[in-house]
C-alpha cells in the first residue's frame, strides 16, 4: 500500500464495547471511573482524536441510545472476539475514510496523540496497520487498521485464530512506544476487575485533587 503523508487524514474510531466482562461481573461499559462511565470517557478520547466514532457491540443500538452513535455487530457473526468486532467496523467504514481505531472500552486512559502516532508509524513503514506498546507491554487493540486489512483479518477468522496479534503480524503492522504518562497516569491501563476499577478510580482522584490545588494557588 502507498498511502501518501498528508496533515489531516480522516480517521474513524471504533470503541470495543462487545465483551462479556466476566471478571467484572458484567455490564463494564457502564461502570463509572472518575465519576463518568468507562464507555462515554472513552468515547470522549475517541471523539477527540477522530473525526467520526462508532461502537462496537452485539448488544443492539438500544443499549447505547444515550451516546448518539452508531453501533456496528460482529462480522461475519458473533462469537469470533474482538478481532470480529474490528471486521465489523471495517466493513462499516464510509467513504472518504480508510483508516479505523480501536479503542477497548476498558481502557480509559490513552494518549492524546495516539491516533496520529499510529498513522504516521504505519505510513511511514508502508504498512497497514499499527499497535501501542507501553512499558514492555504491547497493546494490540490500541491499534489502527486499514481498510485494506480486512481481508487478512477476514483470512485469520476462517482459518479459527482469533488471536488479535495474528493478523497485526501477518500484516507487518508497526510498532509505536509510547513512553510517557498522561496527566501523571499509566496509559493504556486496563480495567477488568473490580479492584481495577478501585485502583483507577484512586489514581484519577488523586490526580484530580492535585490539578485543584493548583489552581488554587
Amino acid at each position: 500500500m502507498n498511502t501518501p503523508q498528508s496533515q489531516h487524514v480522516p480517521t474513524l474510531g471504533l470503541v470495543l464495547a462487545g465483551g462479556e466482562a466476566r471478571r467484572m461481573g458484567g455490564n463494564k461499559a457502564f461502570r463509572e471511573v472518575g465519576g463518568k462511565s468507562l464507555i462515554g470517557r472513552v468515547i470522549d478520547v475517541a471523539q477527540a482524536q477522530c473525526d467520526q466514532v462508532m461502537i462496537s457491540s452485539n448488544a443492539g443500538a438500544d443499549a447505547f441510545a444515550d451516546f448518539r452513535l452508531p453501533v456496528v455487530g460482529d462480522h461475519p457473526e458473533t462469537g469470533q472476539g474482538p478481532l470480529g468486532g474490528i471486521l465489523g467496523g471495517l466493513r462499516m467504514l464510509p467513504d472518504g475514510i480508510d483508516w479505523l481505531v480501536t479503542f477497548p472500552v476498558d481502557c480509559p486512559i490513552v494518549p492524546l496523540d495516539m491516533v496520529a502516532r499510529l498513522r504516521a508509524a504505519a505510513e511511514g513503514a508502508g504498512v497497514t496497520a499499527a499497535f501501542a506498546s507501553h512499558a514492555d507491554r504491547d497493546h494490540y487493540l490500541s491499534s489502527i487498521w486499514h481498510r485494506d486489512s480486512a481481508q487478512t483479518i477476514a483470512d485469520c477468522l476462517a482459518a479459527d485464530d482469533r488471536r488479535v496479534r495474528g493478523p497485526l503480524q501477518a500484516l507487518g503492522a508497526a510498532r509505536v512506544i509510547f513512553a510517557d504518562r498522561v496527566a501523571g497516569l499509566e496509559p493504556f491501563t486496563n480495567v477488568n476487575t473490580p479492584q481495577d476499577l478501585r485502583a483507577v478510580n484512586a489514581a484519577m482522584s488523586d490526580h484530580i485533587a492535585m490539578s485543584d490545588r493548583a489552581s488554587n494557588r
